[in-house]
């Protein structure tokens, strides 16, 4: 079982589940089974090579000798295999090999893309991290004195880097998620959580919403000392995927890096690109001229974008209706709108504002507060302005609520007045990969009174509360098309992040493209910058 705390035992009441080979831990079993296990598959011992289950033996893909009495023998004579060249995990793989952490198959092939299993984890971790024993062994029921991989399992268990299920059963055929690897490695290394989990898995993964509740320390902790090898998008971290063989040969390298055993790769090796947080080693730090020709030689990934940061603004997904996403602890944003004219008049004006969260909005609720200055270039800074709370939640799937007041607190003239708000947001992943064209959608649906009413029913006096919503398609990775119905008029728009790694929104827009109110089209222009503590 796998913890909380990951590597005490942690009883619970629930069976084991029954799931097949590629059982996906995202969600079906529930976060309970999740915090008390660590694998995903079937129960059958398995051998690596055929698939089926063997003869009680010795395993030959992991690090163990070859089956007695098999006729078949290691093709590979070095540390090289024939199916690794050009692969992006060819240096982890290369230099685990060559300290006999893993081994080819009988055919002299490695097979990165092939799911590891428990018990070749166990016999991975054995031969990488040979450990005092932190407890006495335990007998699995599943798991008899002849199962070839019966040491690696009670070396792993005895070092604390795997737990069984509840009534002592191990499943040592079950495929391992990449999440669970990582907390692994995390807790057998007893590596310490950050301070600010949420910001470091928020700023260096888009995909942070996936990561399940129990792992979130862990994943945190195994970032910051550089554990966390993402390919292809160094930027998506694929939690619930499972391992392949490259994945956890990458992740066992760098967790040798950081207990001193293994030098860090150097920055002309391809793979480096993909660890979270890489340093070159300080002896061979280029010089800002060479990094650059290197940047442009390899085409090193630019940082992932700060996406928490960027759903403050909208960014993608509204014009100046609000989202259910905000900011939290840790977060602070600066913001501005400009005008080319306001409505029924051919002056320009534009607003400011400032805001801070929070709380945490996927542990419990956060609170978004924004300061604003309305009419700042013909009357002032501050001469008019008001105060607005947003209160939001983010649920698993990247679905969030929120409850707002805008201009809760004004003084002088902020024109809109008081605006009491609720709203919904999902964001609909059509490809995993953020970087694809068209791959996010994001939708908000609201309610609301205030500026959110019909321009008639404002002039009615009518307080009755009016729908709003928006509707953004990331076209490219860094644009998005945007259509909001303010709840007075359609405003068609972009969002620009034009700096890869830089959370700077740009966003142009078009106001009452339909001439439902005011007195005809406007341009508009939203800026917005924000950083996280």
């Amino acid at each position: 079982m796998l913890s909380a705390t990951v590597g005490v035992a942690n009883p619970v009441t629930q069976n084991p589940p029954q799931t097949t080979a590629n059982a996906n831990y995202g969600g079906s079993l529930g976060q309970s089974l999740l915090k008390t296990m660590l694998g995903g598959g079937t129960a059958s011992p398995q051998n690596p090579s055929t698939g089926i289950a063997p003869a009680p033996s010795n395993n030959p893909a992991m690090g163990v000798l070859q089956p007695t009495g098999t006729a078949a023998q290691l093709a590979q004579g070095g540390v090289t295999f024939p199916d690794i060249q050009g692969n992006w995990a060819r240096s982890f793989i290369e230099a685990l090999a060559a300290r006999g952490v893993i081994k080819g198959f009988p055919d002299g092939t490695f097979r990165p893309d092939e799911p590891v299993t428990r018990v070749q984890f166990a016999a991975m971790i054995r031969q990488a991290f040979p450990r005092a024993q932190k407890r006495a062994a335990t007998q699995f029921v599943d798991v008899p004195g002849t199962f070839w991989g019966y040491d690696a399992i009670q070396a792993a268990y005895r070092t604390g880097f795997l737990e069984g299920y509840p009534n002592n059963i191990f499943l040592p055929g079950q495929n391992i998620p990449r999440v669970q690897v990582l907390v692994s490695l995390a807790t057998g290394l007893e590596l310490s959580p950050p301070t600010q989990v949420a910001t470091v898995l928020n700023t260096n993964f888009r995909d942070a919403a996936q990561i399940p509740e129990f792992a979130r320390d862990q994943v945190a902790s195994a970032a910051t000392n550089q554990l966390v090898v993402n390919y292809p998008n160094v930027a998506l971290l694929n939690p619930n995927q499972v391992a392949t063989r490259a994945d956890v040969a990458a992740f066992i390298y760098q967790a040798l890096v950081k207990n001193g055993t293994l030098p860090p790769l150097g920055p002309t090796d391809v793979a480096s690109r993909y660890i979270i947080g890489y340093q070159p080693p300080i002896a061979q730090a280029p010089q800002p001229d060479q990094l650059t020709a290197l940047r442009q030689q390899y085409r090193l990934p630019e940082p992932p974008i700060v996406e928490q940061l960027r759903r403050i603004f909208g960014g993608g997904s509204s014009i100046g209706t609000p989202t259910a996403f905000g900011a939290q602890g840790g977060d602070v944003f600066v913001g501005g709108t400009y005008q080319e004219r306001t409505r029924f008049s051919n002056i320009d004006d534009g607003a400011v504002a400032l805001g801070f969260g929070l709380g945490d909005a996927r542990r419990l609720v956060a609170l978004e507060t924004t300061a604003t200055s309305f009419s700042t270039f013909r009357q002032g800074f501050f001469e008019n302005g008001g105060i607005s709370f947003k209160l939001h939640r983010t649920f698993p799937g990247d679905v969030a609520v929120a409850f707002g007041v805008e201009n809760a607190i004004d003084w002088g003239n902020p024109d809109a007045g008081k605006s009491v708000y609720g709203v919904a947001t999902k964001v609909f992943r059509l490809r995993e990969d953020q970087s694809a064209p068209l791959s996010r959608v994001t939708a908000s649906i609201g309610l609301g009174g205030g500026r959110f009413r019909s321009e008639s029913a404002i002039n009615r006096g009518d307080e009755d509360p009016n729908v709003f919503g928006s509707l953004g398609v990331q076209v490219a990775q860094p644009i998005s098309l945007i259509g909001e119905w303010t709840g007075q008029n359609l405003n068609l728009g972009a969002s620009i992040t034009p700096f890869p790694g830089v959370p700077l929104v740009i966003t142009p827009a078009a106001a009452d493209v339909t001439g439902n109110s005011g007195d005809g089209v406007r341009f508009i222009l939203g800026v917005g910058y924000g950083i996280s503590f």
